[in-house]
């Protein structure tokens, strides 16, 4: 079954060569498409001399709509998102991808090794209570991006908009279809906002914006 990996990067020179050389040793009969979304530094350069499938954005969009780009220029059944700055980790995708290859789910979730820098309890409690009290489901890892998916869930449920609520009204969206939703340990980590001022004001962000998700998603939940 063929299977692409969409790499939304926004100004990640950086870490953009790294993760597709990661993917490329753990899957390397995958399509790597790298959506550079409007990066003001060398991403969709280094993505180029990647030898990757490689679409622009002219500006920022964001990520939902980076991953539609990419989903509507994939070739995929299984469908891989893997952020841009995952680096010599983004192999890690590799078992999820192979668990919706062989039917075990329809959508496989990350779950992190662990996080660093702090910051994330408030908001994933939020997603992850929310998602129980509107499906029953319980995720441990409600806001992880880093996820493989079948295509025609993809294709139903993402989220024409995104924020950092686009993978919690992701979940909501697949779980209201009667999508198969499972949650697989990696080595992913998670690098956390730190506790300053940048930080807070950085999940005050997040917050309202995964709120917004929930809402939305409840409103659709009700109509499937």
């Amino acid at each position: 079954m063929k299977a692409s990996v969409l790499i939304p990067a926004y100004n990640e020179e950086g870490n953009i060569l790294a993760t597709i050389e990661s993917l490329r040793r753990a899957l390397p009969q995958a399509e790597l498409v790298v959506i550079d979304d409007g990066s003001r530094d060398q991403t969709a350069a280094l993505a180029a001399a990647g030898g990757v499938v490689l679409l622009r954005h002219p500006a920022n969009r964001g990520k939902a709509e980076a991953l539609a780009s990419g989903l509507a220029a994939c070739r995929g059944q299984v469908v891989a998102l893997v952020d841009g700055d995952m680096g010599a980790r983004a192999g890690e995708i590799a078992p999820l991808v192979q668990a919706v290859a062989r039917g075990d789910c329809d959508m496989a979730v990350a779950l992190f090794a662990r996080s660093r820098g702090g910051g994330v309890g408030l908001l994933r409690g939020l997603a992850k209570w929310g998602i129980f009290f509107l499906t029953g489901a319980r995720l441990q890892a409600p806001l992880s991006g880093q996820r493989a998916a079948s295509r025609p869930l993809l294709e139903q449920c993402l989220p024409p908009r995104g924020g950092y609520g686009l993978e919690t009204e992701l979940t909501l969206n697949a779980l209201g279809r009667g999508y198969r939703v499972r949650e697989y340990p990696t080595g992913f980590l998670h690098q956390g906002q730190g506790w300053s001022w940048a930080g807070f004001c950085h999940r005050g962000r997040q917050f309202f914006q995964v709120l917004g998700a929930l809402g939305r998603g409840a409103a659709r939940w009700r109509a499937y």
